[in-house]
Parts: C-alpha cells; sequence; structure tokens
C-alpha cells in the first residue's frame, strides 16, 4: 500500500509484462472494497431520464451523471438504488432490473457498479437528503431531448460521466456517428 485515508488507498501491484520484465501497476481501491449502484430511472408516464449535476472535485467541474452510490454493507444493489435515488433527487419507484458487476475504470479502479434500471414517479415523491460535500441539481430528460442535449453538452464543453453518454449516444436514434 503505498497511502490509506478515509475512504481510498493507493495501492501498486508488481507484475511481469509481455516481455518477462517486472512493473509496477498502481492503482485506488475504496476501503472494504464496497460496490456501487449507478441508478437509470425513468418515469413512468413521460419516459423522462433522472439525472442529476455535481460538481465532482478531483476534476474542479461539473459533471453530468446518472444518480449512483455505495451500497452499504448488508444491502442489496436494488436496496441502495432506492435509498441513494431518493437522497439524491427524491424520486422513488420500482425497479426494472439489476445488472452484473461490471468495471468503468479497469486500469485505475478496482471499484464495480451495478447498473440498476428503475420506473419512477413523474415527479420527487420526497425531499433530498445530500451529504454535505455534494452539490447536486436534479435534471429529467425526455428521449426526444437525448441528441439536441449531447450536442450542446459538446459545444459547451460540459463534462460528462461515461456511463450517461454512452447511454444517451445509443438511445438517440443511432444517427449521432
Amino acid at each position: 500500500m503505498l497511502y490509506e485515508e478515509s475512504w481510498l488507498l493507493l495501492k501498486q501491484k508488481r507484475y511481469l509484462d509481455t516481455t518477462g520484465a517486472e512493473r509496477c501497476w498502481s492503482y485506488v481501491e475504496r476501503r472494504s472494497q464496497r460496490e456501487a449502484a449507478v441508478i437509470v430511472a425513468k418515469t413512468g408516464q413521460s419516459g423522462a431520464l433522472v439525472l442529476i449535476e455535481q460538481f465532482r472535485i478531483p476534476l474542479e467541474r461539473l459533471v453530468l451523471e446518472f444518480p449512483a452510490g455505495l451500497i452499504d454493507p448488508g444491502e442489496t444493489p436494488e436496496q441502495a438504488a432506492r435509498r441513494e435515488l431518493a437522497e439524491e433527487t427524491g424520486y422513488s419507484g420500482r425497479i426494472i432490473r439489476v445488472g452484473p458487476g461490471v468495471s468503468s475504470t479497469a486500469g485505475l479502479s478496482t471499484e464495480i457498479v451495478h447498473m440498476v434500471y428503475m420506473e419512477v414517479a413523474e415527479r420527487p415523491t420526497q425531499q433530498t437528503r445530500h451529504e454535505r460535500s455534494e452539490r447536486i441539481r436534479v435534471l429529467t430528460l425526455r428521449g426526444e431531448e437525448y441528441a439536441g442535449f449531447l450536442a450542446t453538452c459538446e459545444a459547451e464543453d460540459r463534462i460528462m460521466d461515461a456511463k450517461l453518454y454512452t447511454y444517451l449516444r445509443e438511445h438517440c436514434g443511432g444517427n449521432q456517428e
């Protein structure tokens, strides 16, 4: 271990490369190896996607992303998704499906995330409960707005999480390549 703090560990592993030379790889690991739930929430009636815009300290910028959060010990991805969605957005709803654990940054982190797909009420049903470190704004985006939203984000140099970007590109009619 190279460094540790309350939430993360900076680790290094030695390995042999394809030529047999010994090398080192540094990576980040969440303390206690907790997984995360990423929530793809759509409203039942209008089909609007519920998103958040959050200030992310490492980038020193606002980032557009799906609501998400860590799965607490003893919690399932479904339970974490319901809790995090309510805390971050005020929305609630039913689970449609849960994806398997996947990596979003395998070269940098050991983090595993579960994509949780939900159908939610048309409007928030409760008050948000943001942590002190969170600065979150909730947005909704209808399917017919995806392509224009992507174009605006690119033109304005807005940062978007890769999972959200991929989802929107795949669902905006396929003619955006």
